[in-house]
């Protein structure tokens, strides 16, 4: 189940529960025997993640948990940098990095347990659920969340943390679905893009070639150039040399200085606002999205 934007005034809502939005990976859990990680793009991310005890968090035989996993820096903030270190991780060095920026699994909701399905209950019912079978470890633990949204916000955005989430509180959980009955409340403006080219005017690359989904097609919304290193740049340009395209990838895009790959990739940018020609104004990149899916980057994520 995906979220839609909402807006501040959204906080004030009595029939929603509010809950941190936390910078990570969204992934299901699934236990029946062994467990598995299943992120959103549909793959196994279970091994990169060996610190998480699930034997002593989850008291059922069998279920489906969704959630997200999260580094926290030393303010005890979520970092997605530190998380994408631990993304973009070779299998070798799964174990070195758990130890260096250890992660935890966040979880806000039960889909089943045992041979029961929960989808169609109301969420504080799989809420009350949850609470009998989790209980909160150093490296699994479920997500807080009150009644009081305007309260929340304050402390989100007192820490400079991406935002609150807003449920409507009998709501069933909606797979596959981008649902109203979510609403992501964000301190920030920022957007998932599609990674359409590169240009390699100085470095290796100078900047990433952005395009955002309209109607099924990808749209040219402008370049990045600036919140990435030097030692970011030469691990990621062999990916993109391995998707280069000889037809340009998105509409309304300058061909020139562009060399265009083939929309695979997927990466967060914090931008102003989009100028009148459609481009972001002073983006800067955030970093990839490995969990996010091309198709789902859509204007209608923009704030």
């Amino acid at each position: 189940m995906l979220a839609r934007l909402g807006s501040k005034i959204d906080l004030t809502r009595d029939d929603c529960i509010f809950e941190p939005k936390l910078d990570g990976t969204r992934a299901l859990l699934y236990k029946d025997g062994e467990v598995k990680l299943i992120n959103r793009r549909f793959r196994d991310i279970t091994s990169r993640y060996p610190e998480l005890e699930y034997s002593t968090a989850i008291k059922a035989k069998s279920c489906v948990l969704d959630g997200e996993l999260v580094v926290f820096d030393e303010r005890g903030n979520p970092s997605f940098r530190l998380l994408q270190g631990r993304e973009q991780a070779a299998p070798k060095d799964y174990k070195p990095r758990s130890l260096l920026h250890p992660a935890i699994y966040v979880i806000f909701d039960l889909l089943r347990i045992d041979d029961e399905e929960l989808v169609g209950l109301p969420l504080m019912e799989r809420k009350v659920r949850l609470d009998k079978i989790i209980v909160d470890t150093a490296t699994i633990r479920k997500i807080i969340y009150t009644k009081d949204g305007l309260k929340l916000w304050g402390l989100i955005y007192d820490r400079g943390t991406e935002g609150v989430m807003a449920k409507l509180v009998d709501s069933a959980y909606e797979e596959g679905k981008r649902s109203p009955n979510w609403l992501k409340i964000k301190t920030n403006v920022s957007v998932d893009c599609v990674i359409v080219g590169y240009t390699h005017e100085i470095r290796e690359v100078s900047s990433i070639a952005l395009g955002l989904c309209k109607d099924g097609r990808l749209t040219f919304v402008g370049k990045v150039g600036t919140g990435f290193d030097e030692a970011f740049l030469h691990e990621l340009k062999p990916r993109l040399d391995a998707i280069r395209s000889e037809a340009p990838t998105a509409e309304e895009g300058p061909e020139e200085g562009i060399i265009w790959v083939r929309p695979e990739m997927v990466c967060e940018v914090e931008f102003l606002e989009f100028t009148q020609d459609g481009h972001m104004r002073a983006p800067s990149f955030r970093g990839l999205r490995e969990d996010k899916d091309p198709k789902d980057c859509t204007f209608d994520t923009v704030p």
